[in-house]
């Protein structure tokens, strides 16, 4: 029997091994000893009964003492820690995002509990994931953080200097969306009214006709995909969207058709964003719109 037959590992049955040759391409001692036993777990989550986490650590562990293990070679890459990082968002009732990372350490047992922080910012995460490992908690500093050891207090000075400019361009990397002019349309209306722009503080709108929005978004980067859309607002309750979002490249415009508003009173939002979250959203809120009933007959 050969030393390194996956076979000679004691209650790893014949099913147990097609699926870590066939959905892990695992065959050998060394490759199972460096698999992810929540993975391998998933990968058999078909058979009956499927395997525990225990069990597939004690797998592991007859295959670290095999015979090809004192054979490694030292100088190869081994895991010393794994991760599971996912990054979280759901939309809030005005249209914006609200986002967190969950981290969760995927190879230690007894299972631990995750972790979450608000935002997508990693430095924190990265920081709590040295500290798993024994290590500071921040990263080492890079090019743009260094002041040499033996620096005098003047350059120490403008290392700081230097570092604060550095994290200052971080914070500015992630854009801000405006949105400039607002056009109301009424089709009943004249050309001059239809041109105006409306204001944040203007007197709510009487609406003859169909209604219909136009925005113009600026502050994104040139191909970059902003979506906009015009939301109504309901007190107490989530709003709706009369229409899907509007695919912007870049400085672009947008026109909502707003003509299946019902008759009545309502509030209207303009929210612009970024679905890969790399610009801060912008919401404008219009003046009250009122449609009256349709004429009957």
């Amino acid at each position: 029997m050969p030393s390194d037959d996956l076979s000679s590992i004691p209650d790893l049955q014949d099913k147990h091994r097609r699926v870590l040759a066939e959905e892990l391409k695992i065959r050998t001692f060394r490759a199972l000893v460096h698999a992810d036993r929540r993975d391998i777990q998933r990968a058999m989550r078909n058979l009956r009964p499927r395997p525990t986490l225990e069990q597939i650590a004690r797998w592991q562990d007859h295959a670290r003492s095999g015979p090809t293990e004192a054979t490694t070679d030292p100088s190869d890459w081994h895991p010393a820690a794994s991760f599971a990082v996912v990054f979280m968002q759901r939309q809030t009732e005005g249209g914006g995002w609200e986002r967190r990372l969950d981290v969760e350490r995927t190879e230690v047992e007894p299972e631990q509990e995750g972790r979450n922080w608000p935002g997508w910012d990693c430095h924190e995460i990265c920081a709590w994931m040295r500290e798993q490992l024994g290590l500071p908690g921040s990263a080492q500093p890079g090019p743009e953080d260094a002041t040499p050891r033996d620096a005098g207090p003047q350059a120490a000075r403008a290392g700081e200097a230097v570092t604060t400019a550095a994290r200052a361009a971080r914070a500015r990397r992630r854009a801000q969306l405006r949105i400039g002019k607002v056009t109301v349309i009424d089709p009943a209306a004249s050309a001059s009214a239809a041109a105006a722009a409306v204001a944040a503080t203007a007197t709510p709108a009487r609406a003859a006709g169909p209604l219909r929005v136009e925005i113009s978004v600026s502050g994104a980067r040139r191909d970059q995909e902003i979506h906009a859309v015009a939301r109504v607002l309901r007190k107490g309750g989530f709003g709706w969207n009369p229409q899907d979002p509007v695919v912007i490249r870049g400085t672009g415009a947008a026109s909502f058709d707003l003509s299946r508003l019902p008759a009545g009173h309502h509030e209207v939002a303009l929210i612009a964003w970024a679905p890969d979250g790399t610009a801060e959203p912008a919401v404008v809120q219009l003046p009250e719109l009122t449609v009256p009933p349709s004429p009957a007959g």
